[in-house]
């Protein structure tokens, strides 16, 4: 049956606007709102967002023209990315602090934000050169990371980079004692182990691990895990996740001494934490380079958490 429509009056116009905005509103509903921005935004209607703000202090920088920033950043089961041009953001230069601004879902289908660990790090490409020269021919490129928590509820999170240069410093210095070539491997292995016998109902665990830069996500079924552990009772809810990374970035070559980290986040981990993370650096390219993402002095009753022959630091 035909509706019929008076074309000679507004009713036809404002019945055509008016749908093209809900289309519009639904479309801007779904898409996925992790992105990344050095402009603050305004907006009110994200009460469904948390904002990082990531407040880099470039008085320990000295950044020269031509130089760019490479943010990466996890949060909540999810991953931020974001590239900066410092002299085309000067207007977000405040007091030689630059700020950027990303924005990650309160509650996704991995999670929702409690008082949860992340991580965010920036790391300096030099005028479009990845690497930093050194007597020595190691590599090095100029970084900082903060691994901090979120408070449950809030809308806002503040991550601090470049206050001091202490990790980009012990980079360089296990870099120097280094004693064995790392020519010999083309790839870095890194295993994120998470004990969760504490918390037997996790069904889906999102494991990340990254380094210089680089990231991987899997996400483990619990059930199939413990199936293929059998009667390990011990060893059963302590998962180990295996990561392996070329070691040719974007940022350059891993060397003997860049952080990495390792998360992991299920909404049953908590409360408090549905996420907990933590850094090391890397120190073997010949195996796994291990950690541990949730406190082993807190879970310590069961099983180990290292594969044999490896020394615990």
């Amino acid at each position: 049956m035909k509706v019929k429509i008076n074309r000679s009056g507004f009713v036809y116009p404002q019945i055509l606007s008016l749908f093209s905005v809900i289309l519009l509103l639904l479309y801007l509903n779904y898409l996925i709102p992790v992105f990344a921005s050095t402009e603050k935004s305004n907006d009110d209607d994200n009460k469904g967002l948390m904002d990082l703000n990531i407040k880099m202090n470039l008085n320990n920088i000295q950044l020269k023209d031509g130089d760019k920033i490479k943010i990466v950043a996890y949060v909540n089961g999810e991953t931020g990315i974001q590239y900066l041009d410092p002299q085309k953001e000067k207007k977000q230069i405040k007091g030689n602090f630059l700020t950027a601004y990303m924005k990650f879902n309160k509650t996704n289908e991995i999670s929702s934000i409690g008082e949860d660990e992340y991580f965010v790090c920036a790391y300096i490409i030099n005028n479009g050169e990845t690497k930093v020269s050194k007597n020595n021919n190691t590599n090095a490129i100029r970084y900082d990371c903060d691994e901090g928590q979120t408070v449950e509820d809030a809308d806002v999170s503040m991550g601090r980079l470049f206050n001091t240069m202490s990790k980009f410093q012990k980079t360089l210095e296990l870099s120097q004692l280094a004693l064995k070539s790392n020519q010999d491997f083309s790839d870095v292995k890194i295993t994120v182990v998470t004990p969760i016998y504490d918390q037997t109902d996790v069904d889906f665990l999102t494991v990340i691990a990254m380094v210089k830069g680089e990231y991987q996500l899997k996400t483990v079924n619990i059930e199939n895990e413990l199936k293929k552990a059998g009667d390990k009772s011990d060893e059963s809810y302590i998962i180990k996740v295996p990561f392996t990374f070329d070691k040719n970035t974007e940022l350059g070559t891993v060397e003997m001494g860049d952080m990495f980290f390792g998360c992991a986040s299920a909404e049953e981990l908590g409360p408090p934490q549905m996420t907990e993370c933590e850094k090391k650096y890397i120190k073997d390219f010949d195996k796994p380079n291990v950690i541990v993402t949730r406190h082993e002095e807190d879970l310590l009753p069961g099983g180990k958490y290292y594969d044999e022959g490896y020394k615990k630091e």
